[in-house]
């Protein structure tokens, strides 16, 4: 395992593994070895030849919690080439249902899911989870877990004024969020990992009306 450079940061390299038990124990044993050179950077993690799955990030993310100097930036794996594209282009497009407003503080412990696109005109405490196959919109605080895109259309975004998720998921691309974040900032995958940019753009869409018939209350949060 390799940790590399560049203009986009620190890189750990978990390359070549074939099993998750083994990447697990050469990262902790890697982060063990570099920490006093590495002192309090912000690594992201690459992994090649091994499905980023739920469990596997959740392992990287444990490993990282014990070394309190380090913050781990992300996890991704890299582009996967013309054979998934082949295979995403032979697929029934499903259509998106209209988009689902939401008007108040999605509080933790709570869920909205829906099937298009997803705008909450309030607030997404940490512990709240937003599950949409379109794109997603937070026109306040977003500080819970988002999943966009699902299950496998890595081509829509998620958006929020204020942007601190825990933990963000587009199509099938997993990665951490940036609990730093002040300003509108959106979120989407290029080049095989989740890049985050200013949002500079910032407007409510025309759907947002105080007549949506989309709206939804506390108790009925599931769609």
């Amino acid at each position: 395992m390799e940790i590399k450079g560049d203009k986009r940061g620190l890189r750990v390299l978990a390359h070549g593994f074939s099993e998750e038990t083994p990447l697990i124990e050469d990262l902790r044993r890697t982060l063990t070895d570099r920490s006093e050179f590495l002192g309090a950077a912000a690594l992201l993690v690459e992994v090649d030849g091994l499905g980023l799955s739920t469990t596997l990030f959740q392992q990287i993310a444990d490993v990282f919690t014990e070394f309190p100097a380090l913050k781990l930036r992300g996890i991704q794996s890299p582009d996967p080439g013309p054979a998934l594209l082949d295979l995403d282009s032979t697929r029934p497009t499903v259509p998106l249902s209209p988009p689902l407003v939401v008007r108040h503080t999605v509080r933790s412990g709570q869920q909205v899911r829906h099937s298009g696109d997803l705008v909450i005109v309030g607030d997404v405490n940490p512990g709240a989870t937003l599950i949409a196959s379109g794109d997603i919109m937070v026109f306040g605080w977003l500080r819970g877990t988002v999943y966009a895109g699902q299950p496998d259309r890595r081509e829509r975004s998620i958006y929020a004024v204020r942007f601190q998720p825990s933990q963000i998921k587009i199509g099938e691309v997993l990665a951490l969020g940036d609990r730093d974040g002040q300003s509108p900032e959106w979120a989407h995958v290029e080049s095989g990992g989740i890049v985050v940019e200013s949002w500079t753009d910032v407007h409510i869409p025309d759907s947002v009306t105080p007549e949506s018939r989309y709206r939804r209350n506390s108790s009925g949060l599931s769609h």
